[in-house]
């Protein structure tokens, strides 16, 4: 399985308490005609959660931080440059290109703060919420079983698992 999904793509994860049970979860939906291709057993002895694409949380918002920066501060700086160039501002001491430069500096340093904030929390927050989840059960012991393909076969492997799978009384 690859780390990198298309648009299009679905992931379905299925959490299983040990080796035995997730190993016998693989086999059965290869056995049903899933392709180990769109198949990765992810735990102790299997895959590792980066090689899947379960990037550990603080990257994620690094990675999210750093395009916030660029972005932000391009916009800031741009921001400050038409506010100079329509409102015509003038610091006292200074000629209209330094006041330029002097907004234009200050705007883009807002902007990089900001970005840098908004991108680090929206990765945080937003976008390693299923590797979070995903690292806290490897922790505990668990496997987990990751099906990637179209809508329709993840759909038919959550069918096949839950057709075996034994349900407790209540």
């Amino acid at each position: 399985m690859t780390s990198t999904r298309s648009k299009n793509a679905r992931l379905m994860i299925a959490v299983l308490p040990d080796e035995v049970s997730a190993f016998e979860a693989y086999r059965l939906l290869q056995n049903h005609g899933i392709s180990p291709e769109n198949l990765a057993l992810v735990g102790r002895g299997f895959s590792s959660p980066e090689s899947v694409g379960l990037l550990e949380p603080r990257r994620m918002a690094w990675r999210y931080a750093k395009q916030g920066i660029f972005l932000f501060t391009g916009l800031g700086v741009a921001a400050g440059i038409v506010v100079q160039l329509f409102l015509n501002l003038r610091f006292p001491s200074l000629n209209w290109y330094q006041t330029l430069l002097a907004l234009s500096v200050a705007t883009g340093a807002m902007g990089c703060l900001i970005g840098g904030t908004l991108g680090s929390m929206y990765g945080l927050f937003y976008k390693s919420s299923t590797s979070i989840a995903c690292r806290n059960c490897l922790r505990q012991g668990q496997y987990l079983l990751l099906l990637e393909g179209s809508e329709l076969l993840t759909r038919r492997g959550r069918e096949i698992l839950n057709m075996y799978t034994v349900k407790p009384n209540s």
